[in-house]
């Protein structure tokens, strides 16, 4: 199989590249002129195209022969001025309409589980669902996957840089200065405040999933007959609240931590105040909000990991296995 990705320079999509390349398909990274792809120069057998979904000329050659797309790319954390959630329902329209012009056979787009009656105010989430349904009009046989919390990403905001070690492409570093100020805020906190930050009570359970099993997903949905013409939401193996995540993290770091909580309200208010001047960080409050209020469950996520043959990877497991690469005291 010929395989595109599309949002490779991530590290959903850097993952699942990183993946298919020790595998017989032939890969191709799509990329933007502007994006770092050293990490994806030392994969083996990737071909690095470059173009832009906002540029459609771009993507006919890069679809050219093509039998799956895999989308992973999204405008949540921006790098350029152009990263915003109304281009990114463009850029997929773009993408959509290329591909079902190429014969392309299989589309696979990450999209995100649902936060109910939030969907329709948070950016990010209303246009996972534009797409999701522009790519069900479109005829070209697909699979949606709808993950739950990324470990990866959610993990560090209780105030840890341990999620990020080892990972070779930018995630949480990008260049958009309200994510670094947030996260910068409270990276270190546990390691040398003793605090675990969580937004609201941290009552809410959350079957949180790491980004390497999400890539182990959309790679075994390629030619996969169950997957054609899915939403498939997935999970990690455990409903987990943050204060359950928290005692893993004492065991981690070998000592007691105290909670440090951010009232919900005052959450959902900033995100408001900023939505009319910056979309992409009224976007990340507001979804920190919803998650204090409406439970991140997949209730089937074991039967999805059983179909698709993935092996999930506990919470626990996550950051032991984190916890091997740094000096943690």
């Amino acid at each position: 199989m010929k395989v595109l990705i599309v949002g490779s320079t991530g590290q959903l999509g850097f993952t699942i590249a990183q993946k298919l390349s020790q595998t017989s398909h032939q890969v191709l990274a799509f990329h933007r002129s502007s994006s770092d792809t050293s990490a994806l120069k030392k994969l083996p057998a990737i071909t690095l195209v470059q173009g832009d979904l906002l540029e459609p000329d771009t993507l006919k050659p890069a679809l050219k022969d093509v039998d799956v797309v895999i989308s992973t790319a999204n405008a949540a954390v921006p790098s350029r001025k152009e990263d915003n959630f109304k281009n990114d329902v463009l850029g997929h329209r773009n993408l959509i309409q290329a591909a079902k012009e190429a014969g392309v056979k299989q589309f696979i787009f990450t999209s995100a589980i649902s936060f109910g009656q939030f969907d329709r105010s948070i950016p990010l989430f209303r246009s996972k669902r534009q797409t999701e349904a522009d790519l069900a009009a479109s005829g070209i046989p697909y699979t949606v996957f709808q993950p739950s919390n990324f470990m990866d990403i959610y993990f560090a905001f209780f105030g840890t840089e341990l999620p990020l070690q080892g990972v070779p492409v930018a995630s949480l570093k990008r260049p958009f200065k309200f994510m670094n100020s947030f996260f910068d805020g409270v990276r270190n906190d546990m390691k040398e405040k003793d605090t675990f930050d969580v937004i609201g009570k941290g009552d809410q359970p959350t079957s949180f999933i790491s980004v390497d099993n999400v890539a182990d997903f959309h790679v075994q949905a390629i030619d996969h007959p169950g997957a054609i013409n899915r939403f498939v939401p997935i999970g990690g193996p455990e409903q987990l609240t943050a204060l359950d995540v928290k005692a893993i993290f004492e065991e981690v770091y070998g000592k007691e931590l105290k909670v440090k909580s951010t009232p919900a309200a005052m959450i959902g208010l900033m995100s408001k105040v900023m939505s009319p001047f910056n979309i992409n960080a009224a976007n990340i409050l507001a979804t920190q909000y919803a998650g204090t209020k409406i439970p991140g469950i997949v209730p089937n996520a074991q039967e999805a990991a059983d179909e698709f043959g993935v092996q999930l990877t506990s919470a626990h497991a996550f950051l032991m296995e984190k916890a091997g690469r740094v000096e943690l005291v």
